[in-house]
Parts: structure tokens; C-alpha cells; sequence
């Protein structure tokens, strides 16, 4: 007879909320609005889980799967300059340079169904099977492992959602948008029912990613002191806000229907929210301050003297948001590769290299310094040079006002060994800006999206914050605990523990056992294992024009502005 209670038998199932925040849910937990996740954090451990700085889905995301901090596994952003280039690129899964979770189980026999993670296109072959996510390109049909589960899928449920519909984002047809997200829970939910019910699985991920596209357009709408809020419009959809929260508390509570009382159910999110109210400029920034420099051709001149009068991305698309034509916003891409738009706005074409000594790129403040050996035209030496560059860039970043409000904009600022370590720690960004009360979107993904280094912020009203949410729950896990200083990186230890399996010594997470009743941690000894889980770094995987999408469609997103 099987004996069901034994770690080695246990199953564990993964439900992540992307974006989920107390600040918000809480009181819905508590009013009986989520009753799953009130049943979730009487009978099982919860708390704030912290995330990685900066706090985007994608580094978020490897962490929770590796363990590892992202100077271990490699990701930092959605986008990135590419290794002795100026090019940005998009991430692609051959740049983790950890096994993940599903990676370490598929090796030890278990059954892995992966849906949905971030940054898993094109998918791994498993011990099991992997549907990957929204960075997959419109025109590839390679989205499963194996191939014939999308054709499966197709004839099952009418095919499975990489990504939530976002035609009415920024439009005035608000409760369409917010239907669209709801809809997007409802097939999700569909999907990845018929894949319990069909599917041999010990572990289960699936990800709901609708909730973070919903608090990036509607933040406005449920905090009054947001410059934004409009009451009308808050007293309008506020409802349909809550109800999308209610369908998606209980579409975790089917789920969870599907696991037995031995089994582990984890529901977290990769980071939290918050209002985000400014754009920062970052690249005008560095160029007022001397350490970026443009061209002294005819044609950048051109682009700078209109820049400064406004011809700029964010100036279109303020055009485009007065007059009502919001949906143009997916049509219309102002950066892309060589295109139309690169010769149109001043963009990294038009820096001069040699001279350049700083630039950004992502959306929370990241710089990368131009180093004599790192990029094909750095001027800046390795050593003290270095050093003193970004000492003088972190003095003169806490110097920054709002010239609206004469408040900081950079609270903080953090040098990349502060926040990372390990073998790939020279792909991170050598400083990140940490804005004040994160509350300044950085724009550095379209190279100079405004003329002024502050701007209002439109097209969303809610941002990424540190503090994300984790429940668990099952045999062995205290009922009403609460859990303290918990990480992100300490969900993939925490997992493999609960299943008797050894937790690699090299992880940076930790076994949460204050999750653990005394009689389970009696029971089953934490056991490690001095085998690298590191591997190979390869080489990107979008082709130019695949490139251009992801990057329009991260943007729509509310990773790029």
C-alpha cells in the first residue's frame, strides 16, 4: 500500500497571483470577498514575501525557480544590453544560468506541468510538460512541450491564452478591459483543469498574469490619493475590479480542489504593488549631466533640436490619449530596430559611443557604465576610474528634484554587489536607482522618451513594489502561522524539502520551517546536496522582427512605458 503521507509521495501545486499585494487584497480577505485565500491563511502559513531589486516579473520569476539571486541565474530585466554590444535585447531562457525547480525534478523522476511561467520560450524538454509564455512570438506554433500538446489543447478547451487580450488598455472602454482580464482567468483556469484531470503531475505551476496587467491600468481607480483618480470613475468600476478578485480567488479555490490533504499548495506572487505617479528619464538625465553624449552630426542635431521642442515618443502618444485613440497604442512602436521610428526620435543611434560613459536601460533605474573591455567603445578603465564613476553617479542621483514639487526623485541608490553575487554578476547592471517611495517609473527602454528628465505618467497608474504575498498550505504546515523576512528564493528550497528531496547547497534560499508543524521538521531532516545546479549560458533565441514584438508587447505590458 502506497503511503500517501510520505514526502516522497507528497505533491505540490503552484498558483501564482502575479503582481498579488496585501495592500490591496487584505481587506477582501478579511470581508469574505476571497474566501479561498481566507481559508488559505487560517488553515496554512502566509506573510509578505520580499522579491528581488529591482522587483520585475522576470528576475523575480528565475529566483522563485532557481533559488538563486539573479547575480546566480542571470536575469535582471525583461531587456538587456547584449555581452559587447549597445544592442538591447530581449531575455530568453538559454540565459538562465541555473536549472530550475522543474529542471531539478524532471533529473529525480517527478512529473512536472509548467504553465505560464515567465521567460520559458521556447520551452525546456521535461519530465513531463511546459507551456510557455507571453514572450512567445505571434507567428511561432513551438510554444509546448511536447508539440502535440497545443493541438491537444486546441481540440480540449479552444487552445490555451499565452497572454491576456489588451486591446482596450488605455482606452476609455474600461470595463471591456477589465472583462478581457476576467476572461483570461476563465480560459486559464479551463486549460489548466483539463491538464489536472489528464496529466500525471507531482509538480504543478501555473500563473495567473491578468492581475498584474489589471493593477498596472486601474491602481488610480481604488487609491484616492492617486493624481489620477477620478471619483466618477472609481464609483463606475470599482465593482468590476472586485468582482475580477472574487473570480480570481475562486478560480485558485477550484484548483486547490484538485489536491488531496498531503499534498503542498503554494499561492504567492513574484512581487507587490503600488501607485506609480512620474516618468524618470534616466538617459537625459546622464546627457545633462556630461556622462552621455549625442553624435555631433547634422542629423542628430536635427533630432535634438526637435526633440527639445517636444517630438518625442511620449508627446505622440499624449496626442494620441487626448484625442481618445488609445487603441493606436499597439499599433504604434517608437523603438524599434532600424525602423521608422529610430530615424524619426532621437534614440541610441544617435549616441556617441567613445564619448558616452553612462547609459540605462530598464524601467527601475539601471545603469550600466561603458568600460573599456565590457563594451566595443568604452572609454571607462577598470579599477578606480570605475569605481569613482559610480560613486559619482550615486552622490549626484540623490541630488535629483522633481522640479514640479522640488521633492527627491531617487531615494536610494544601489551598486550591483549590494544586491547580487555570483558568476554572472558582470551582466547586472553596475547601479540601480531606487526612486523615492517607488513612485517614478524610469524610462529607459525607448532611449529618450521625453525632452525633461521628470514627466507625468499616463497609460498606467500602478507600478512594482518589494512585497509580494505567499500562502501555504498542507499536512505538516502550521495552521495560522505567520511568516516573517520570508524570500522569494526560499520557495524552491521549501518545495524540495517538503518533498524529500535534498536542497542544493548552492541555492540562496532558505527551508522555511517556521512553516513546519515540530512534528513534521521531526519527521523529515532538511538534507543538502553539494551538486552544482549551475549551467551553461547560450545564446538568444529571438530572430530581429520577433524581437520588435516582444518588446512592443512588454510595453503594452507596463514594462516599458
Amino acid at each position: 500500500m502506497v503511503d500517501n503521507s510520505s514526502p516522497d509521495n507528497r505533491r505540490v501545486m503552484v498558483i501564482g497571483l502575479d503582481g498579488a499585494t496585501f495592500k490591496l487584497i487584505r481587506p477582501w480577505i478579511e470581508d469574505g470577498t476571497m474566501p479561498t485565500l481566507r481559508r488559505l491563511m487560517k488553515k496554512g502559513a502566509s506573510g509578505v514575501l520580499t522579491t528581488t531589486l529591482p522587483p520585475i516579473s522576470s528576475s523575480a520569476w528565475a529566483s522563485f525557480a532557481t533559488g538563486k539571486n539573479p547575480g546566480k541565474h542571470g536575469l535582471v530585466d525583461f531587456v538587456h544590453p547584449r555581452e559587447n554590444s549597445y544592442q538591447i535585447s530581449i531575455v530568453s531562457p538559454q540565459q538562465r544560468g541555473s536549472k530550475a525547480i522543474w529542471n531539478l525534478l524532471s533529473d529525480q523522476g517527478r512529473k512536472v506541468g509548467i504553465v505560464g511561467m515567465p521567460v520559458t520560450y521556447p520551452p525546456e524538454e521535461v519530465n513531463g510538460y511546459m507551456i510557455s509564455d507571453f514572450l512567445t512570438p505571434s507567428a511561432s506554433d513551438d510554444y509546448t512541450y511536447p508539440l502535440s500538446l497545443r493541438d491537444e489543447l486546441e481540440r480540449a478547451v479552444g487552445g490555451f491564452p499565452l497572454l491576456p487580450d489588451e486591446r482596450y488598455r488605455s482606452t476609455k472602454f474600461t470595463d471591456r478591459f477589465i472583462a478581457d482580464m476576467v476572461t483570461d482567468v476563465e480560459r486559464r483556469l479551463e486549460g489548466a483543469l483539463y491538464l489536472l484531470d489528464n496529466k500525471e503531475w507531482d509538480f504543478f505551476f501555473l500563473l495567473f498574469w491578468s492581475s498584474d496587467m489589471l493593477q498596472h491600468e486601474t491602481w488610480r481607480l481604488l487609491d484616492e490619493s492617486h493624481p489620477e483618480h477620478d471619483p466618477q470613475a472609481a464609483e463606475q468600476y470599482r465593482g468590476l475590479v472586485v468582482d475580477f478578485h472574487r473570480r480570481l480567488d475562486d478560480a485558485v479555490g477550484r484548483l486547490l480542489a484538485k489536491v488531496g490533504p498531503e499534498d503542498l499548495v503554494v499561492v504567492m506572487s513574484d512581487h507587490g504593488f503600488g501607485p506609480v505617479h512620474s516618468f524618470f528619464l534616466v538617459n537625459n538625465w546622464l546627457r545633462e549631466i556630461g556622462l552621455l553624449k549625442l553624435k555631433r552630426r547634422p542629423l542628430t542635431r536635427l533630432k535634438y533640436t526637435v526633440f527639445k521642442l517636444g517630438f518625442t515618443p511620449l508627446g505622440v502618444f499624449s496626442l494620441v490619449k487626448a484625442m481618445r485613440l488609445g487603441f493606436l497604442r499597439r499599433r504604434f512602436r517608437f523603438q524599434r530596430g532600424g525602423g521608422l521610428m529610430k530615424r524619426l526620435f532621437l534614440s541610441f543611434d544617435d549616441v556617441d559611443w567613445p564619448r558616452t560613459k553612462a547609459f540605462a536601460v530598464g524601467s527601475f533605474g539601471q545603469i550600466y557604465i561603458n568600460q573599456t573591455g565590457k563594451r566595443p567603445q568604452g572609454n571607462v578603465q577598470p579599477g578606480k576610474e570605475y569605481q569613482d564613476l559610480r560613486e559619482e553617479i550615486a552622490t549626484r542621483a540623490l541630488e535629483i528634484r522633481d522640479p514640479r514639487t522640488g521633492e527627491s526623485v531617487v531615494e536610494r541608490v544601489y551598486l550591483r554587489e549590494e544586491l547580487y553575487s555570483g558568476a554572472l554578476l558582470e551582466k547586472a547592471p553596475d547601479l540601480v536607482l531606487q526612486s523615492r517611495n517607488w513612485e517614478y517609473m524610469a524610462f529607459g527602454h525607448a532611449d529618450f522618451g521625453a525632452s525633461h528628465i521628470v514627466e507625468p505618467i499616463f497609460g498606467m497608474s500602478g507600478h512594482h513594489r518589494p512585497d509580494g504575498v505567499v500562502f501555504l498550505a498542507g499536512e505538516g504546515i502550521k495552521e495560522g502561522a505567520k511568516l516573517e523576512g520570508a524570500s522569494i528564493m526560499d520557495l524552491a528550497p521549501t518545495i524540495l524539502y517538503s518533498m524529500g528531496i535534498s536542497v542544493p547547497s548552492d541555492m540562496d534560499g532558505r527551508v522555511l520551517s517556521e512553516a513546519f508543524t515540530a512534528e513534521f521538521l521531526s519527521k523529515v531532516k532538511v538534507e543538502y546536496s553539494d551538486e552544482s545546479t549551475d549551467r551553461e549560458v547560450g545564446r538568444d533565441d529571438y530572430s530581429e522582427d520577433d524581437e520588435e514584438e516582444i518588446r512592443e508587447r512588454l510595453r503594452g505590458l507596463g514594462y516599458v512605458g
